[in-house]
């Protein structure tokens, strides 16, 4: 199996989702939805989930096969088996998505407060405007629509029956509702095992929104099928071919370490700006304002869901102190997250007191650009890890060129380049700001993550823009394996926890 190359910046939201269809309790396969060629591969559907969860699987995908044929979910055999993979699925932290004859609010309700991450609905998001228009309101982050396609036209109830309605003009509709999850089969190619039609899913890519998630499903053979599908859609439904053995689990599950290896839990960092003492926040790096103190901010997002705090005193460099290690050893005192600090730090000695203090890595500006000799010998001593450097970058034409000292000093060094080479001298992490985005609630300069994330191997923190939940997300998927933002959590404009949740919901690892 070749290693996955997929895009940096869309690790976090590829999926391998394993199929359990379920008829009379039982788990089975059709071919090309026909119930008349149906192969039955257990009895026991609880055994296959937890083979499912035991090689690292983190979704799980279930079909009420008797649902999906009678249209009622509940009046049948397979309905206390679906509740307890629901329950053995919460149990081992496993995300599960669920279809098959959901029909109505109240099946819809019912599964989601029985922990359903995500409900799928056919036949239902066609046949009945009013409840689809009421599901994309107040459930639309919950709800996938299927859209089961043959020769691009939609199937319905079952696959039993063609609706005539072509898939990229339903396709538009659904998502001017708001509705962002789409799980598409190519009927023609389900249980097949003759390979995914990636010609349709290239176009279907190629014309969603830039939010919405394209999950594929039918035909996948063996794991380099998964690997090329995965090229192009969001994620791949994998069925058949675990069960008849082309996908052995061994090999799942070295496919799954390879793919969430890549997808680092993303972190969230609330940023400590301090200036004499107290916590600042500004626009542009300009116009500062008090924020609070860092000790009692320190505290509260310790407390609060915060992954680590970066602490920069501001006005070190620019006023030639040293950063003030009382405060740093009060902070560091107070919470149990990484910390990081940065301002002021021009020595080997000025990181081995940052350090002492209690600072978990050192931040270092100013003072790489006059001596880039510096991250090498701050590596050496410290280990990559713990060196973060910090770019702050303003746009110039078609590039972006490094500021020093807070932002006042232009270097004349291109971002790109300079990125390149802090990683080539040792640093284990990149901070980078916009200095165009900063305090502006815009959101961050994508196009700046992009861009630094393609050509540097190691972390990189999006800094500088962030102005609601969404940015964050925006970021990440464009290669930031960390986001940075102060005054939105500094003024309750959003919680951490909010933002997890969030992120959660969209597929994004982080800690909870």
């Amino acid at each position: 199996m070749g290693k996955i190359t997929l895009k940096t910046g869309e690790l976090n939201i590829k999926t391998v989702i394993p199929a359990m269809d379920i008829r009379e309790g039982k788990v089975i396969r059709l071919t090309q939805g026909d119930f008349s060629k149906q192969i039955t591969y257990s009895n026991d559907p609880i055994t296959i989930l937890r083979q499912f969860i035991e090689v690292g699987a983190l979704w799980i995908h279930v079909v009420n096969l008797d649902g999906a044929l009678t249209g009622n979910f509940r009046e049948n055999l397979s309905y206390p088996v679906i509740l307890d993979i629901i329950s053995l699925s919460k149990q081992a932290g496993v995300k599960i998505q669920i279809g098959g004859g959901i029909r109505s609010i109240e099946i819809v309700e019912e599964l989601i407060n029985k922990g359903v991450d995500r409900i799928i609905l056919g036949t239902i998001a066609l046949d009945d405007k009013k409840l689809i228009n009421i599901l994309s309101k107040q459930d639309k982050n919950k709800i996938a629509i299927a859209l089961d396609t043959y020769n691009r036209k939609i199937r319905i109830k079952g696959w039993q029956f063609d609706s005539n309605l072509d898939i990229f003009n339903v396709l538009s509709k659904l998502e001017n509702l708001g509705i962002r999850d789409f799980i598409v089969t190519d009927i023609m190619k389900d249980g097949t095992s003759t390979g995914l039609n990636t010609n349709l899913f290239l176009e279907l890519m190629g014309k969603k929104k830039s939010d919405s998630r394209i999950i594929a499903s039918g035909g996948v053979s063996n794991i380099s099928d998964v690997e090329n599908i995965l090229l192009h859609a969001d994620g791949v439904i994998v069925g058949k071919a675990l069960y008849n053995g082309n996908i052995p689990l061994t090999v799942l599950g070295t496919f799954l370490d390879d793919l969430h290896h890549s997808r680092l839990i993303k972190r969230i960092i609330p940023c400590l700006d301090v200036k004499n003492g107290r916590v600042v926040k500004g626009v542009k790096f300009k116009n500062l304002r008090d924020s609070g103190d860092p000790v009692e901010l320190a505290q509260f997002y310790n407390d609060n869901g915060a992954d680590e705090l970066v602490f920069l005193d501001i006005s070190a460099t620019l006023e030639g102190r040293k950063s003030i290690l009382n405060t740093i050893r009060s902070v560091a005192e107070e919470i149990f997250i990484p910390l990081t600090v940065g301002g002021g730090i021009k020595s080997i000695e000025d990181m081995t007191e940052i350090v002492k203090a209690g600072a978990e890595k050192v931040s270092i500006n100013s003072a790489a650009i006059k001596d880039s000799n510096l991250i090498t010998q701050g590596a050496k001593k410290f280990g990559s890890q713990c060196i973060v450097v910090a770019i702050d970058a303003k746009r110039k034409g078609n590039s972006w060129e490094v500021y020093s000292h807070s932002g006042t000093k232009p270097t004349g060094l291109d971002v790109l380049e300079w990125a390149s080479t802090v990683v080539e001298m040792g640093a284990g992490e990149l901070l980078v700001t916009s200095m165009d985005r900063d305090g502006t609630n815009r959101g961050y300069d994508l196009d700046l993550t992009r861009a630094i994330t393609a050509i540097v191997s190691v972390p990189v923190i999006a800094s500088g823009g962030a102005g609601n939940k969404k940015h964050f997300l925006d970021a990440i998927n464009s290669g930031a394996e960390a986001v940075l933002a102060a005054s939105l959590f500094h003024y309750n404009i959003l919680r951490i926890q909010d933002l997890k949740a969030f992120l959660n919901d969209h597929d994004v690892l982080v800690r909870t």
